[in-house]
């Protein structure tokens, strides 16, 4: 069958690099390959631990290919930069992960390639590439710092872009670029650097759509701008929301991640925004707008569900995906920060050992010991 052709295919291409020594190149293919087929053969020797076959390189190759039509937006809307960024930061975080490796004696591991893309999708288009290499090292090596994957507290990617957030607060929230619209420039950033290269100081915008609504002087983006990500400045892998919705279903589709924690989260977002529109309108913007704008999509699918730092419990992700859709509208509306989805991960992140704790199942819980 051409399906068996396929995979021994694949099977002939992952040997090979293995073979060859191309370890990177070999994690790949079998992620690509279990991505498509699913299952593994291979047990986890640490966590994030799967209870069924869809195997740990499945369960990190699906989130890649998921990001793969947002690199491409990202180039279109805002040009070959875009993809620069991507590749400083995998250069950057494979040289630090490298040298944790060594230094400690450990193999590398998929988690790498996850973390360096949704770091990189995080960016706006216009952060200084110094930046993007700083967070990225400041993201691995805080994980490699608290033992490695499995083992960290806070989302690597996150923590990284959060670093850029305290230490360049204007380079991450003051500049965006105008995106190329299909409507209008044809192939738009796929054939050009940046649209600043091609109009100038037209192309830088004003604000975000968060930061507009935040700003009297500006006009909010319409629904079909906030959907579509037709001139809508925001962060690489965030400015359609349309395309972040079908990749975040994919990966529902898969059983990659769990609904309970991205689509609670959104849903909280939208309700607790929705309900405090009502008391204080210019303050907090309607749900359907919380939830279409930012990064809200983009880190309830991507971000929120990571497995090592979310739940292991039913209940506990039910919590998590409230706590961080509430958390997210409370810090967008009361602090400096447009965008607060950012730290109620953090904050989402310290509570799960707490979490796990008190929301596991009685049949998984020691018996009491009863004196006598």
């Amino acid at each position: 069958m051409l399906q068996d052709r396929i995979y021994e295919l694949f099977e002939r291409i992952h040997q090979d690099l293995v073979a060859r020594r191309r370890e990177g190149l070999a994690i790949i293919v079998e992620g690509i390959k279990d991505a498509i087929f699913g299952g593994s053969e291979k047990a986890a020797r640490q966590a994030p631990y799967i209870r069924d076959a869809i195997g740990m390189q499945r369960y990190m190759g699906a989130p890649l290919l998921a990001c793969i039509p947002l690199v491409l937006a990202s180039i279109y809307f805002y040009g070959w930069r875009s993809l620069a960024i991507i590749i400083v930061t995998y250069l950057v975080g494979i040289a630090v992960e490298l040298t944790f490796c060594a230094i400690r004696r450990h193999e590398i591991t998929e988690g790498l390639l996850v973390t360096c893309m949704l770091y990189a999708l995080s960016l706006p288009p216009t952060l200084p590439f110094w930046m993007v290499a700083v967070g990225i090292a400041f993201a691995i090596g805080i994980k490699e710092l608290f033992g490695g994957s499995g083992y960290n507290i806070f989302n690597p990617a996150i923590s990284g872009r959060a670093f850029l957030l305290l230490a360049f607060p204007a380079a991450m929230t003051n500049f965006w670029y105008v995106p190329f619209n299909p409507l209008t420039d044809g192939l738009g950033g796929f054939l050009h650097w940046s649209p600043e290269s091609v109009k100038g100081l037209d192309a830088i915008a004003k604000a975000t759509p968060l930061g507009a609504f935040r700003d009297p002087a500006l006009a909010n983006p319409d629904l079909f701008t906030l959907v579509t990500g037709f001139g809508r400045a925001d962060v690489l892998g965030a400015t359609s929301a349309m395309l972040v919705l079908l990749s975040g279903l994919y990966l529902l589709q898969a059983r990659v991640i769990d609904w309970r924690v991205s689509i609670v989260m959104i849903v909280s977002a939208g309700l607790t925004s929705q309900f405090l529109h009502f008391v204080d309108p210019s303050r907090f913007p309607d749900g359907l707008y919380t939830m279409l704008s930012g990064g809200l999509l983009f880190a309830a699918f991507l971000n929120a569900t990571d497995p090592v730092t979310s739940p292991m419990t039913v209940r506990g992700r039910w919590i998590f995906g409230m706590m961080l859709g509430v958390l997210t509208v409370l810090g967008r509306g009361l602090t400096g920060y447009a965008e607060w989805v950012t730290f109620s991960i953090l904050i989402g992140n310290m509570f799960t050992p707490l979490l796990d704790r008190f929301t596991i199942p009685k049949s998984f819980s020691a018996p009491a010991i009863q004196k006598r």
